[in-house]
Parts: C-alpha cells; sequence; structure tokens
C-alpha cells in the first residue's frame, strides 16, 4: 500500500522526469554535445576569456555540422546569452 507522502514523492519526480525531458527538447543536443560542447568553452573561454557573445558556441556547431540557428535559440531557451553562460548555466541534468 503506497502512503500518501509516497504517493506525492512519485508524482513530483515524475514531474521533475517531465521538465528534465522538456529541457532536452528545447536545447535540441544530447548529453554527449553538451558535454563536447562545454569542454571546448572551457578551453577556449580559457584562452580568451567571454566576448559576450555566442562565437565560440557558434564554431562548436559549425565544426560538426549542427544547424545554429536551432542550437542558438535552444542555448538562449536555456540561460545562454554568451559563451560564459552557456557554460554556467546550460546543463538540464543540473537544473531542478
Amino acid at each position: 500500500m503506497t502512503s500518501e507522502r509516497d504517493r506525492r514523492r512519485e508524482l513530483r519526480d515524475a514531474y521533475k522526469a517531465g521538465v528534465k525531458r522538456d529541457e532536452w527538447d528545447v536545447l535540441g543536443i544530447g548529453r554527449e554535445q553538451l558535454d563536447d560542447l562545454l569542454a571546448h568553452l572551457e578551453e577556449k573561454l580559457g584562452e580568451t576569456g567571454c566576448d559576450h557573445s555566442l562565437r565560440h558556441s557558434r564554431d562548436w556547431a559549425d565544426s560538426r555540422g549542427e544547424p545554429w540557428s536551432e542550437l542558438e535559440q535552444g542555448l538562449q531557451a536555456s540561460g545562454g546569452g554568451c559563451d560564459c553562460e552557456v557554460l554556467a548555466n546550460v546543463d538540464p541534468d543540473e537544473q531542478l
């Protein structure tokens, strides 16, 4: 028999899982691609710093054949208005 507390926990967990799926859908790339993008940004920002653009993110997308306009929208919707914000804010698995 499931207690009311367990039922609420299950509902909360299901809600969080749905939100996480939605965030990944908005982003438009998967875990491996995001990890690769973040590693790229760590390297490039360590060399040049952030110029408050998505220049390095776009370079990454172009070099891997990712459609930039879709990725740009996903990054911005996920809190990444520039390369350093992508690095700091964009990871659906770290949300909630």
